[in-house]
């Protein structure tokens, strides 16, 4: 009798402990800490950088239109794969309107042109060797990129290199249209 016990004891421990595993794990589906992203849907920081020729942009002057905001570096492999799909982007979409402010977290200007020698931009790049900006936008990764609608309220983040010119990434650009 004692050993029906502990076998009925242990098959009773086992069940509860896969019941709680399903359980714990039902909370964890979907989990996207993106959610919690306390600046989606608040109003975008401003802030104002130089661009590559010298000249003050911010990013409030662009208020009535939509932006893609992109974080990226001259070292950083994701970035670059990113910037052809970018310029790809710019073309399609420059006619509607669509700012893309690239911004530059790299400390050497003079790096920073050099790279866009070789690998112009169609759009407008800034120059943020403080970290001024990417602090403001709380940027811990590159690239990391924002969309930014009419008013200046951040309607999505996304962290990691993007393919601009998919289907998908479209539908959050064309989304920043609608009003």
């Amino acid at each position: 009798m004692k050993k029906s016990g502990l076998i009925y004891a242990a098959i009773f421990i086992v069940v509860t402990f896969i019941l709680l595993a399903h359980q714990n794990a039902c909370y964890a589906e979907g989990f996207d800490p993106l959610l919690f992203d306390s600046s989606i849907g608040a109003k975008a920081p401003d802030f104002t950088l130089k661009d590559i020729s010298g000249k003050e942009v911010s990013l409030s002057s662009f208020k009535g239109k939509p932006v893609l905001l992109n974080f990226w570096a001259t070292w950083c492999p994701y970035c670059r794969k990113e910037r052809s799909h970018l310029n790809a982007l710019y073309k399609e979409y420059k006619d509607k309107d669509l700012i893309i402010l690239s911004v530059s977290t790299d400390q050497s200007l003079a790096k920073l042109k050099e790279f866009l020698k070789n690998t112009p931009a169609e759009f407008i790049v800034l120059s943020d060797s403080s970290g001024t900006a990417a602090s403001l936008y709380s940027v811990g990764g590159l690239p990391t990129s924002y969309l930014i609608n009419r008013e200046g309220t951040i309607k999505n983040r996304f962290m990691g290199f993007k393919e601009w010119t998919e289907s998908g990434s479209k539908k959050f650009i064309d989304k920043l249209f609608e009003n």
